[in-house]
This record gives structure tokens, sequence and C-alpha cells, in this order.
């Protein structure tokens, strides 16, 4: 019976990262029980409620645990805030960590099942597989269909595409042997990903790519390789104007922003959930920056709670302070000071599909919202169990 739960619930995991694939905000942002249970939600919701049952904390992973008892601590105190009111707002922000709570009691759950954990990352490849294959397909699309140029524009055909880019490409590198064949496909990939319109899915993959090199490479081909990333990076801020237009200044303005604020908190603190993510004279200088004219991306009403900075580890920070971003990225520790795991097929895709998706998270909002949040939880939960697997702590059948 145990068995079968657990299968049942894996399926439903997998039914909802094609939902979100396949419908995209549709599915996300479509209100099956008002004002604030939409369907993805209601999915994860389900879904946890079939783990209780099932769910055990050993083997603990304490920084995780911490983290979000912290963001719960907080979830608490804002909701007997007398300045802070509007339950919805409260909501939708706690669930920066709320979608990885759901996920971290959904993967423990399923991860005790044997046939599960040595077949997740290869069902994590076939997800990125299915991403790219569907954004191949929607290409032809918008140029024959909507009669557009695809490149260059946000033209992905769900939000959740640009992760599975990162790990499609990850596993790439990873795992085809030929040098051409592998450096071409990559390419591919990196060509696909031109249709999305992110500059930050560029970046994303181009640090996956060096930091693949940085991992496989001798020490001395580290410095060279090092030396040419800070070349690099001053000929793209120098010579592609993406990189240096009013895009950028927003948010260079907005992370000044929210860095003075976390500090004004000790770094330790945080202004719990329901609050505007910027101040009243900051909302005036980034507004400042595009003309008032339709569909100009204003932050007026209450989009002072919805418009983060765009970067999703600052909208931690700001919730509960930054050891958030701590407790996060403490259990992979060990892929930094085992030489062997770094060498290790599964845990250095698994890491490197997780590193795109940082970068990527570092210059968007991804965390705080349902549309591609849940794969980011999945492979983090994914490498942090396979890592303790893989340095001998055992996971209960």
């Amino acid at each position: 019976m145990k068995s079968k739960v657990i299968k049942g619930i894996s399926f439903l995991l997998a039914l909802d990262l094609v939902f979100l694939l396949a419908f995209a905000k549709s599915y996300s942002t479509l209100t099956l029980f008002p004002p604030f249970f939409y369907a993805h939600d209601v999915m994860l919701l389900i879904m946890v409620l079939l783990c209780i049952p099932y769910f055990k904390f050993s083997p603990r992973i304490r920084s995780i645990e911490l983290l979000f008892l912290m963001a719960i601590f907080y979830l608490i105190y804002s909701f007997f805030n007398p300045g802070i009111e509007n339950v919805e707002i409260i909501l939708r922000q706690f669930m920066i960590f709320g979608y990885g709570i759901c996920l971290y009691v959904i993967m423990k759950s399923v991860f005790i099942n044997k046939t599960i954990r040595k077949n997740f990352a290869q069902s994590v490849m076939y997800f990125g597989l299915a991403c790219v294959t569907v954004q191949i397909l929607y290409i032809p699309f918008v140029f024959l269909y909507e009669g557009k140029n695809p490149f260059f524009e946000r033209w992905y055909f769900s939000p959740i595409i640009m992760m599975g880019i990162f790990i499609l490409a990850s596993y790439i590198l990873l795992n085809v042997k030929d040098k051409l064949l592998k450096n071409i496909l990559f390419a591919s990939v990196f060509i696909v990903s031109f249709s999305t319109g992110h500059d930050s899915t560029y970046l994303s993959l181009s640090m996956i790519y060096i930091a693949y090199l940085f991992v496989v490479s001798s020490r001395n081909h580290r410095i060279i390789l090092t030396m040419s990333l800070f070349i690099a990076i001053v000929l793209v801020f120098y010579f592609i104007p993406s990189f240096t237009d009013v895009n950028v200044k927003w948010r260079l303005l907005f992370w000044k922003d929210s860095l003075l604020r976390i500090a004004n908190n000790y770094f330790i603190f945080g202004d719990g959930f329901g609050i505007p993510y910027g101040t009243e004279e900051t909302i005036k200088n980034l507004n400042s920056l595009y003309p008032d004219v339709p569909k100009s991306p204003r932050i007026i009403g209450d989009e002072i709670y919805l418009t983060a900075p765009h970067n999703s580890f600052l909208s931690m920070a700001i919730h509960i302070g930054i050891l958030s971003i701590v407790f996060l990225f403490y259990p992979i520790k060990e892929f930094f000071t085992n030489k062997s795991l770094r060498m290790d097929k599964e845990i250095l895709f698994l890491t490197l599909s997780l590193f795109g998706m940082v970068v990527f998270c570092a210059f968007n909002v991804i965390l705080e919202l349902p549309h591609s949040s849940s794969i980011f939880w999945i492979v983090l939960f994914g490498l942090i169990f396979k890592l303790s697997e893989k340095i001998g702590i055992p996971s209960d059948e």
C-alpha cells in the first residue's frame, strides 16, 4: 500500500510539472477556490496531505528545516503585526518559502522509494528534454503563424522552459562523450535559448559551461579560465547594450535599496510578509526610469507588494534575513569539500543544473511565483538527498 501511494504521489508531481510546461500561467493562475487557491497550489496541497502519513524527518536536513521554521515564525508574526492587514498579500509573499516547504515534504516522502531515488536524475533530464523540445516546436509556430521574429524577444512557451534549458545543457556537458558533438549540442540549446528573450538565460548557460570547465580542468587551466572570465565580463558590459540598458539600471537601483534595507536590519532580521518591497522614494525613482505609457513596468497600487527586486535571494533576505540564504545552500557544502563528489556525474549534473537556476533566480522573480519555482526546489532537494546518499547517510526504506 505504501509503495503504491508513494508512486501515486510521484505521478502527481510529474503531472504537475507537465501541466506547468503545457499550460503555463493558464494552469498556475487558474483559481479553483477564491481568492487565492490556484490549481497548482491545490495540486501541491493534495500531494502534501497524501505524504503526511509517510513523512519522516530522518535523515534530518537541519538547516533546511530551520529555514522553514524561521519562515513560519515570521508568517505568524506578520499575521499579528498591526501594520500589516492584507492576508492575501501576506500569504502570496510567504510562498517564496511555502512552495519550498511543500516540495520538501513531497520530495522527502517520495525519495524513500529506491526506484524513484535511482531514476531521479534521469527523470530530471527527461523533463529538461521535454522543455527544450516544446520550445523548438514553438519557434516555427511563432515565425509562421504569429509572423514575428522568434529570437531575442520573450517567446518562451512557458516560464518553466528556461529551467529545463539549464537542465538539458548540464546533462549534455556531462554525458555526451564526443567533444565535438557535446559542443554542437550545447550550442544548439544555446541558440534555442535566444527565443526566450532573457539575457539572464544566456548568462546562466554561459556560467554553466564555465563552471563545468572549471571543475574538469587542471589548476593551471583554472587560473587561465578565471582571467578569461574576468576579461569576458568587462567586454560584455562594454559591447553588449542590453547589459547596461534601463532594465539593468532598474535592477541595480532596486538591489541597492534592498541591500540597505537588509543592512538596516543588521542582516540577521527580516521585515516579515505583507510588506512593500521598496521604499516610497525608491519606487518613485524606479518609475522615473520608464515613460508613463501603456504596458510600461511602473509600480503602482498593490504592485508595491507584488513587484519584488528581481532577485529571489534578496527577496528571501528582506522577508526573514540573510541567514535564510546561508541555511538554503549549507546542505550542499559537501560538493565543494569532497573531490570525489565533484567528479560524480550524477551529482555534478544536478549541481550544474541548480547553478544555472541560481544564476537565473538572481536576476528574476522566480521563487516568489508558482510558474517555475517547483523545479528549482525539486532539483535542490534531489541534490541534497543524493549527496547524503553518496557520503553514506542512509535513507529510510
